[in-house]
């Protein structure tokens, strides 16, 4: 099979999460990518949720689900899509014997092969679980289904306001943070996951939260939902031996450089 990304080119990757996964969190959708040329990808989009998977869209009605159960989009994505695209596909190995596994997802991609059309599986499965993710988040915030990523943060001394705005992206596959307000730079990509994966790993209390901006001594978050989490009070250690807190306070001293 010739690995290069065909240009024009269609492809259909149909992905399902794995057997093992429970309501509500199961789904399977269908990402069909009609890749015009090396600046247009048009996208048809169409995810079904929870017990669902496995009916037709007649089915679906007939029992009693809303269209807003399941979710359809059609559009264009930024040109970065078929870049990014292109990177996993041509650089990902695939067989063309079908594999499920109880534990993983199901992921198939089908597309042109000598005027006809094959299928083939991804080995990575993980690796283009992780993708796809990214790109339903991409479709989701083009679509304007829901808004870019935010988080900010703020540290009040006596003194002394240091604010940290991180913005992310999807559609535009774009990372920036700006200090105190000023002119926003670019971090690299993979930061975001990281940093995501450290402010998300404490537990945010949203009882103990505050809808007003903060102005008293403390550290604060706020990812753009108009609650402020105080760091200590809102945002808490997830075990009595964990340092969560600690490692957030030193990514964004580190960020703040």
């Amino acid at each position: 099979m010739d690995k290069n990304l065909q240009i024009p080119g269609h492809y259909i990757v149909r992905y399902q999460t794995a057997p093992v996964v429970p309501a509500p969190f199961a789904h399977f959708y269908t990402l069909k990518l009609d890749i015009q040329s090396a600046e247009e990808l048009l996208i048809d989009f169409d995810i079904v949720y929870n017990d669902r998977i496995e009916l037709t869209d007649d089915e679906i009605y007939d029992e009693g689900f809303t269209k807003d159960d399941d979710y359809r989009w059609k559009g264009t994505l930024p040109a970065v899509w078929i870049s990014e695209f292109r990177e996993i596909f041509e650089g990902s190995k695939t067989i063309r014997k079908r594999e499920e596994s109880e534990y993983e997802d199901f992921i198939e991609i089908e597309l042109d092969e000598n005027d006809k059309r094959v299928t083939i599986y991804p080995v990575d499965k993980e690796r283009w679980s992780y993708f796809l993710q990214e790109m339903m988040q991409a479709i989701f915030e083009t679509a304007g289904r829901e808004k870019p990523f935010e988080l900010t943060y703020v540290d009040i001394d006596n003194d002394s306001k240091l604010t940290i705005d991180l913005k992310a992206s999807f559609g535009q596959k774009e990372f920036t943070l700006s200090k105190n307000a000023g002119a926003p730079r670019k971090l690299h990509w993979d930061q975001l996951q990281k940093i995501m994966d450290t402010v998300y790993k404490a537990e945010f209390v949203a009882d103990n939260a505050s809808e007003s901006i903060p102005t008293n001594r403390g550290k604060y978050l706020t990812a753009g939902d108009g609650l402020w989490y105080q760091i200590g009070v809102a945002v808490l250690e997830t075990t009595s031996k964990s340092k969560d807190l600690a490692k957030i306070e030193a990514l964004f001293n580190t960020l703040s450089k």
